[in-house]
């Protein structure tokens, strides 16, 4: 079952303390239901008992897919490039393949969900996914704030991204050749295997991919 604990929240709307269950970690060997409620986000939707205002409550959680060894850890907005808990450490210490990784945001979340469940390797993504924005970028002339996977497509050929750019942070679609995410991969395994072994939770994202680029570019 879902771990939960208890903790007081104050209402933004009558100002009033109460109590509530957080639910703060959860596997989908034991919730088959985790994923949807995940992905529903009503994981974080909270309810004052006193006026009935309901809004997101986001907080720290801990998505644990057993049967294809992953683990997720939203902590909201965390910029730390790891994260050791070594309490989890000491209690995985069993499984050493499993990929365990710390996210900023719940949109991230969803994403890495989606690429562990297919298979994709996640470096190689996220330096794919750089590439693209660059691209993207250049042809909107705009600033790329954020991007996420959304589709690989082998019989076209193609890996596909959703971008928000500009001011207005307005959603733009992206493909590649999966020429590009192959050449990445290949990149991973030359240089970047290492990391995938290293202790504790990792953010691997848009950071994580340019620090990875610019060792590369540094090693030719």
């Amino acid at each position: 079952m879902p771990r939960s604990v208890s903790k007081y929240v104050v209402c933004p709307k009558c100002n009033q303390q109460t109590s509530t269950d957080i639910v703060i970690s959860g596997n989908t060997t034991e919730d088959s239901d985790l994923r949807n409620v995940v992905f529903s986000e009503s994981i974080f939707r909270w309810k004052c008992k006193k006026c009935g205002f309901s809004s997101k409550y986001q907080h720290p959680f801990l998505y644990n897919d057993v049967e294809r060894k992953f683990m997720v850890y939203y902590i909201p907005q965390v910029e730390r490039q790891k994260v050791v808990d070594a309490k989890l450490e000491a209690e995985f210490a069993g499984l050493s393949d499993i990929r365990k990784r710390i996210v900023p945001d719940i949109n991230s979340m969803k994403e890495k969900i989606i690429v562990f469940e297919r298979g994709i390797n996640d470096l190689a993504l996220e330096l794919t996914k750089l590439a693209v924005s660059e691209i993207v970028s250049k042809e909107t002339g705009h600033t790329v704030y954020s991007g996420y996977f959304t589709d690989m497509n082998e019989e076209q050929n193609t890996i596909s991204f959703q971008f928000f750019v500009g001011g207005d942070k307005r959603s733009y679609i992206q493909s590649a050749r999966l020429e590009v995410y192959k050449h990445s991969l290949e990149m991973v395994k030359k240089k970047f295997a290492g990391d995938e072994k290293q202790q504790g939770f990792l953010n691997i994202g848009r950071q994580w991919a340019k620090n990875a680029l610019d060792t590369y570019k540094g090693s030719r």
